[in-house]
């Protein structure tokens, strides 16, 4: 079974040593919210300001694995995560990119091969 966001926060705010009320008071967020949040019985905060506040208080690296599974985590399945939409560049290629995908059907694997590729591209021009 997938991790849903809620789950993913508790573990990422439990491995930043804090307990529930202590993490709410410090993303500025009542408890109660918090905990509705982390049960799966309140959706994910949707402002980008929030957003990114519970992230630089779980101390995620932009980039990172930990980074990505946050905001992906957190938009609903037809949307894009805050953090990518906010790129200009992205959110303009992003609809032919995908019918470009979806027209090639291609299997999971090959999917996957295809992010591989990406990042590894990504890598080299950032050296």
């Amino acid at each position: 079974m997938a991790i849903e966001y809620g789950e993913y926060l508790r573990i990422q705010r439990l491995r930043a040593g804090y307990s529930l009320r202590a993490f709410a008071k410090r993303i500025e967020m009542k408890p109660s919210n918090l905990s509705f949040i982390e049960s799966g019985k309140a959706n994910p905060p949707r402002t980008e300001k929030t957003l990114f506040r519970i992230a630089a208080a779980l101390n995620l690296k932009r980039n990172s694995a930990e980074w990505d599974k946050y905001f992906n985590l957190s938009s609903k399945k037809t949307e894009i995560p805050v953090d990518i939409a906010k790129n200009d560049n992205i959110r303009q290629c992003l609809p032919i990119m995908l019918r470009t995908i979806a027209s090639a059907r291609l299997t999971k694997r090959e999917l996957e091969e295809l992010i591989v590729t990406i990042k590894k591209s990504g890598r080299k021009k950032q050296s």
